[in-house]
């Protein structure tokens, strides 16, 4: 911040002896976005001055230094209008500044459209550890454009970009809400200045052009962390990269905000408080394994409870528990970690993966041993957890004494409350979902009309469906008798166990999610359920 107690007792000093009013809270107060437009972020936080939208013949402009007193007239200049001064706390007009530069519109497409090569060439520099993506004066065009695509990409939501090129252009492509969005094209002569800037951020070997590379970066937009993760690949019309982002300030959910229904909520909060026990969260990649995970850890992290983690990333940091992160390359793998986590008096142990035999074995070892072990696997519905662990080579025996219980899930995306519109579903598609036409006669449907803040695609977010496998005795039997998943499956249903797709419908007659989303989202479970 720009000012310590004695920078503020003297704005406050300053403000009583002109007579100027000091604002306790910025809260009412909406910023110019002719301000914004004329000065550079770096002015604004360096002199801790930002001006209010205001439809009078003067400008409000809050000043949180008391030497900032001698810019107005600067200020008043470059802005061709009179100002008036209001004073303020520092950390609050920072924030402000910080909120103000990130509502900025359409910067990416105004840059794209006075870009050219000649412009670009000598461009390529360094980046500092937290390089700022609000702060794009005074760089050089690549620098500039690739900030605000990233700058872009984190307003939106977005999880990953994806630069790839094609044959007459490059396309940057956002994943929002699990779908892929194109939204810039950039111009084919600039791909490898583009290309290099990216892999300059991740630190990555720019003249190695026909291997795979991967790096890792951190960027700042505001008072916002963003870590990168930068993968590379050759295609045959250059190299495509995919920038992971997450954001390190973002939220961390809770049980309660996973969206699952009440019976499962409660049977699973009974799952996570055991004293011991192997219990894993299936789907495929981007289904929120690990959200699910973190809010199980943060349920139950209590100060009398030693909880451990071996992860690969570390995605979110939590308060009062020991995360580890793995590290292959210098041969920390999950299993070995796991090894060395048993000697540190665990009670609870997360790994973020089961991706070979020897960490299911020391993951089940943990949890015969008197710990509660959480992990994840790739599989399409909770029974297939089962049969995966038979097939990595676990005796049967283990996985029906160690497992306590399996939650398969996936992501839907909601319909954006901006645009939400009712409609009456037609009858395939009362069909294709297997619902009565007469008993859902009078039911209201609801979809996303697309307006601005969905994107256009009527989704806005996404919440969980969930299928939640307990291992009663009855399973047991079956899992030591090798029976198939499909078995498995049957025997959970009729002892009260709702499919992936009973919760999705749920959640459309309940209004949050789309005929649409039920039939991405589980079909793919149905076919697998068809197969087996």
């Amino acid at each position: 911040m720009c000012a310590s107690e004695d920078v503020e007792s003297r704005t406050r000093s300053l403000a009583q002896l002109l007579d100027v009013p000091f604002l306790p809270a910025l809260d009412a107060h909406a910023p110019s976005a002719a301000f914004v437009e004329r000065f550079p972020i770096g002015f604004a936080r360096k002199h801790c001055l930002l001006g209010l939208a205001d439809d009078g013949p003067t400008m409000p402009v809050l000043i949180g230094i008391a030497d900032s007193w001698f810019l107005l007239d600067i200020v008043s200049r470059h802005l061709r209008r009179p100002v008036r001064p209001l004073f303020a706390r520092a950390a609050h007009i920072h924030a402000a500044i910080n909120v103000a530069y990130q509502e900025r519109e359409g910067q990416t497409q105004k840059l794209l459209e006075s870009l050219d090569r000649d412009s670009v060439l000598s461009a390529l520099e360094q980046l500092s550890s937290h390089e700022d993506l609000l702060d794009t004066d005074n760089r050089a065009p690549v620098v500039q454009l690739v900030n605000l695509i990233l700058f872009d990409a984190i307003k939106a939501r977005a999880s990953d970009v994806h630069v790839q090129p094609r044959e007459d252009e490059v396309v940057v492509r956002f994943r929002i809400d699990g779908i892929l969005f194109d939204t810039f094209h950039l111009p084919k002569t600039l791909q490898e200045e583009i290309l290099s800037r990216v892999k300059i951020i991740g630190k990555m070997n720019i003249a190695e052009k026909r291997l795979p590379q991967d790096g890792r970066a951190t960027v700042q937009m505001g008072d916002r962390i963003i870590d990168l993760r930068i993968a590379s690949l050759p295609s045959s019309h250059g190299e495509r990269i995919v920038l992971r982002l997450l954001d390190k300030s973002a939220r961390l959910y809770t049980l309660d905000d996973l969206g699952m229904e009440p019976k499962t909520l409660r049977a699973f909060r009974e799952l996570v408080c055991l004293e011991h026990g192997l219990l894993l969260v299936t789907g495929p990649t981007g289904s929120g394994k690990s959200t699910t995970l973190y809010a199980a850890l943060q349920a139950i992290n209590t100060v009398d409870r030693n909880v451990l983690t071996l992860e690969d990333p570390i995605e979110y940091q939590l308060e009062g528990i020991s995360q580890t992160q793995i590290n292959e390359k210098k041969g920390l793998t999950f299993a070995r970690g796991l090894r060395n986590v048993l000697r540190q008096d665990p009670d609870i142990i997360m790994v973020g993966e089961i991706r070979d035999r020897e960490t299911a074995v020391m993951g089940i070892q943990s949890a015969l041993t008197g710990h509660l072990v959480f992990s994840t696997l790739h599989t399409n519905d909770a029974a297939s957890a089962v049969t995966r662990l038979l097939d990595l080579g676990i005796e049967p025996y283990l996985v029906a004494s160690s497992l306590s219980a399996v939650l398969a899930q996936r992501l839907v995306r909601r319909i954006c409350p901006e645009c939400a519109d009712s409609f009456v579903p037609n009858e395939d598609e009362l069909q294709f979902l297997d619902l009565d036409v007469q008993k859902t006669k009078g039911q209201v449907f609801w979809r996303g009309v697309g307006c601005d803040a969905c994107r256009k695609s009527g989704y806005r977010e996404r919440l969980g469906v969930f299928e939640l496998l307990i291992i009663d005795p009855a399973i047991q039997n079956q899992i030591q008798t090798r029976a198939n998943a499909t078995e498995i499956r049957n025997t959970a249903v009729a002892h009260g166990m709702r499919l992936l797709r009973d919760d999705c419908l749920d959640k459309l007659l309940a209004g949050k999610t789309t005929v649409e989303e039920v039939a991405r989202v589980t079909t793919r479970t149905l076919s697998n359920q068809a197969v087996e």
